[in-house]
């Protein structure tokens, strides 16, 4: 196994207040005994109740845009809670990257997916592409940080966009803003809509600067990119918006869990999975019927491949699970 040693550049415009006055207060009431790595498991669950509630708004009536922003938050204060629960009890550890950084690979499309339910935004051709170019970017990084060791954050990344998320999601309550930002205003375009697609461009930055850094870029980093395309564009014609997002997820997650593994445990570079995409491909081109049936198939041969994954990677670092911190 790899030397462990986490190395980061953070330039993030927001980090530093968010901080001082958010994460500094609560860590002083956080129990010592509890375990970075169940902050990270628990706050992860708030972004699928988000997910949840984003398709069901009925469950909670008219303050459901209330309830997914508090979870936004509450994913994104025990994202950085973690972190420095880990640092103060001496707990940090390549389990502990991985089980944050690695969820966060997931909650990157579900995020942003979320955004785009919440404001009806469906236009399938900009459904498809800002989730490939969100996962396009966010594999860059990881992929720097396999060649470098070095895991890089621009000034305006994640956390900046989450939480432009949690106010976007949050205000929409109020029925006047909501109406002004789901209303078409330019080439049947609305200003969520417009809002969501500037994001998609400020990751399309944040891939050309990353790219630019990053040495020995091999060959599997620009196959990757272009099944992932694959899988966006074909699934247009075939495949629904949910069925889109879910593959697209599901397969970048995976490569992405692999450039993980090899940044904290062997060292290797793998190449991406072919599968779903050429089955998708194939579909497409021969016209068959009912894709649901390859949906499904390769959704569970993915989600296979990303369990066996992540037990591979516990059975190797499984040693630095706790389930409560002893004080020394």
């Amino acid at each position: 196994m790899r030397p462990y040693q986490y190395r980061c550049k953070d330039y993030s415009l927001l980090t530093p207040p968010f901080k001082q006055w958010v994460i500094t207060p609560l860590i002083k009431i956080v129990p010592w005994a509890i375990p970075a790595n169940i902050i990270t498991l628990i706050s992860n669950c708030f972004v699928y109740l988000g997910l949840y509630l984003s398709l069901n708004p009925e469950l909670a009536g008219k303050i459901t845009p209330i309830y997914i922003s508090a979870c936004l938050l509450i994913y994104l204060i025990g994202d950085h809670l973690d972190g420095m629960q880990a640092k103060r009890t001496g707990t940090g550890s390549a389990l502990g990257e991985f089980c944050d950084h690695y969820l966060d690979a997931f909650n990157n499309g579900i995020i942003v997916y979320t955004m785009l339910v919440v404001f009806n935004v469906q236009h399938s051709t900009i459904v498809s592409s800002v989730i490939v170019i969100s996962y396009v970017a966010h594999m860059a990084v990881f992929y720097e940080q396999f060649k470098t060791g070095w895991l890089t954050f621009e000034k305006i990344g994640s956390l900046e966009g989450v939480l432009m998320s949690c106010v976007l999601i949050g205000l929409s309550v109020i029925d006047s803003f909501y109406t002004s930002l789901t209303t078409p205003i330019f080439w049947g375009l609305s200003a969520a809509a417009i809002i969501i697609i500037g994001s998609a461009i400020g990751a399309l930055s944040t891939f050309i600067q990353t790219y630019l850094r990053t040495p020995d870029v091999k060959a599997g980093y620009w196959i990757f990119i272009g099944l992932l395309t694959t899988i966006g564009v074909v699934g247009l014609s075939i495949l629904n918006d949910v069925q889109v997002f879910t593959a697209l997820t599901l397969y970048a997650s995976l490569y992405i869990g692999k450039l993980m593994y090899g940044h904290l445990i062997d060292g290797f570079e793998v190449q991406p999975d072919w599968l779903m995409p050429f089955a998708l491909t194939l579909y497409a081109i021969f016209g068959l019927s009912n894709p649901d049936y390859i949906f499904w198939i390769g959704s569970a041969y993915l989600a296979a491949r990303i369990i066996t994954l992540i037990v591979k990677t516990f059975s190797v670092l499984g040693i630095y699970w706790v389930w409560q911190n002893a004080r020394v």
